[in-house]
């Protein structure tokens, strides 16, 4: 393969990166995400902030603290909430369990991140760390990514981008690896590039 065409490859390559920091798909599309396990990593309080959505019907999320008995407002109507928009969903003691329930008022289902809580038995929740940075154009900190899905087994495609938020004090278990923020994925890039030039030196010297 002539140089310059594997240097462009690399650098598709490495521009792929920069935008996987817009979105953080879930990559089983299809398939019913593994169950987590969420807590409350600290005592204090709970914020959510609102990422994205890409729902037809009309939804809003509530958190539940099993331990205690709190229940939330249900907060972020998603066709009428911006993108980094925040709210407080309560006090929680470490350690406590936490259900996010997504209510879609089409259906006048509850869709649950644990599944003993959702309507069809199913669990509605992608979950994983973050650690901060970029999201569709929005800097968000670094927390936990919940990605919801609003439709019933049989009728959803679990692709968890329905409704997507982030979660700060929040801790779970059974999560794959933390998505990185832009920054390192700036830096992975410009490995890359650098790759290039030691390779264009060594082949052309």
């Amino acid at each position: 393969m002539p140089f310059r065409s594997f240097a462009v490859l690399l650098c598709l390559a490495a521009g792929s990166l920069f935008a996987a920091a817009d979105a953080i798909p879930y990559s089983n599309v299809g398939t019913i995400a593994p169950q987590s396990s969420i807590t409350a990593a600290a005592t204090g309080n709970i914020t959510g902030y609102f990422v994205s959505q890409s729902a037809g019907d009309d939804d809003s999320i509530r958190m539940i603290d099993v331990n205690t008995g709190w229940v939330s407002n249900y907060f972020f109507p998603n066709h009428a909430t911006a993108f980094d928009a925040a709210a407080n969903f309560g006090h929680v003691n470490a350690g406590d369990t936490l259900v996010f329930e997504l209510y879609n008022y089409a259906t006048g289902q509850i869709l649950a991140s644990d599944g003993t809580y959702s309507a069809d038995g199913i669990n509605h929740a992608y979950v994983t760390p973050f650690t901060g940075g970029d999201l569709s154009g929005t800097i968000f900190p670094a927390g936990t990514y919940v990605g919801m899905e609003d439709l019933p087994n049989g009728s959803s495609d679990f692709d968890y981008n329905d409704d997507a938020f982030i979660f700060t004090n929040v801790a779970s278990a059974g999560d794959p690896s933390p998505i990185p923020e832009p920054g390192s994925l700036l830096l992975l890039g410009t490995g890359a590039l650098g790759a290039v030039g030691a390779l264009r030196r060594k082949l052309f010297n």
